[in-house]
């Protein structure tokens, strides 16, 4: 084969794993070799050009949207459900408020079984210099409903959130996540915007098996461990209708403010400039032909697909790649 023609097949190859891996989104997991596992996951996320040096104020206003409810999750739904006031801290690498693999603080047990805040308040003092700032957002009685929570301030020596929420009623089951940086690690920026998606987790310090069991303590006490299709209580709660996953339960959407001044110039600021919507429809909230996304896609997709928003983003997907294939192959075989 021509040396020229064998440049140009792999230049089109190259072309094609790049394209691929800059549509599967970037890396969120810590490089290997660090302590801290993933517990959430990132629906979106807007690379941002502040530099993770920059020394002015640095400020994310989100929305947490709640996605709890009868309809996304039937088994043993409770009565009267409801999120306790969801609490986030920015802090250090050397500070954890929880992880998925160790077990729960003393602070942690009292939001997953009681809802209270108040030792994990004393935590946050506690730690110093490692902890930043922390934001209380208000009980949610609704679990489909929306909140915008206080702005939490982040800088270079503090770019990691974590928050919680208990699912009440639940022995000692939770949403939220750990240790999210917002900081980049490929591009050093700060994040512009964030979507992130809660699993759901049990403190591992109650033995409980449904929304409404008698306290009963967990003896010894397990580490923290994410709730999935494959351990989840006998009476299986938080399943999807067709019990083939959990729903997401609650997500939240944060967007950066850089400095003290107007977002839009020659306007004073006001928050609702910058803050994100309280309801945004998600491809995964919808149902076709009575069907859960995920089940369709299933049955009749090429594949796994959630949503109606599928085919668009395949094709544009399809097309970016087959477009930068061409390109290249194409300069490739003009220089031949």
């Amino acid at each position: 084969m021509n040396n020229s023609l064998l440049l140009a097949l792999v230049l089109a190859l190259a072309a094609l794993i790049v394209t691929v891996q800059g549509q599967s989104g970037g890396t969120f997991n810590e490089p290997p070799g660090q302590r801290r596992t993933q517990t959430y996951r990132v629906l979106e996320y807007e690379d941002g050009t502040i530099n993770q040096r920059f020394k002015g104020t640095l400020r994310y206003y989100c929305t947490f949207r709640g996605k709890w409810s009868e309809e996304r999750h039937p088994r043993d739904f409770p009565k009267s459900p409801s999120f306790s006031a969801p609490i986030m801290i920015a802090h250090s690498n050397g500070y954890r408020m929880w992880t998925g693999t160790e077990a729960a603080t003393l602070g942690v047990e009292a939001i997953a079984e009681e809802g209270f805040n108040t030792v994990m308040t004393r935590e946050f003092n506690n730690a110093g210099f490692e902890t930043l700032m922390m934001v209380e957002g208000e009980r949610m009685f609704n679990t489909t409903e929306s909140q915008h929570l206080p702005p939490i301030n982040v800088t270079y020596e503090h770019p990691f959130l974590s928050m919680m929420t208990k699912f009440t009623p639940s022995p000692d089951w939770f949403g939220g996540f750990a240790d999210v940086r917002i900081i980049s690690y490929e591009s050093e920026t700060y994040f512009n915007r964030i979507v992130i998606q809660s699993y759901v987790w049990d403190a591992g310090t109650d033995a409980g098996q449904s929304y409404t069991a008698l306290d009963r303590d967990e003896d010894p006490q397990e580490p923290v461990s994410r709730i999935t299709k494959n351990n989840i209580p006998h009476r299986k709660p938080f399943l999807s209708p067709d019990e083939s996953y959990i729903p997401v339960p609650l997500e939240l959407e944060c967007v950066l403010r850089v400095g003290e001044g107007a977002v839009i110039p020659g306007i004073p600021f006001d928050e609702r400039q910058i803050r994100p919507p309280l309801y945004v429809p998600r491809p995964d909230d919808d149902f076709v032909e009575g069907m859960e996304p995920h089940n369709w896609w299933q049955k009749y997709g090429d594949g796994e697909c959630h949503g109606k928003f599928c085919n668009s983003a395949m094709s544009n997907n399809f097309l970016v790649t087959v477009f930068a294939m061409l390109l290249t192959t194409a300069a490739a075989l003009f220089m031949w």
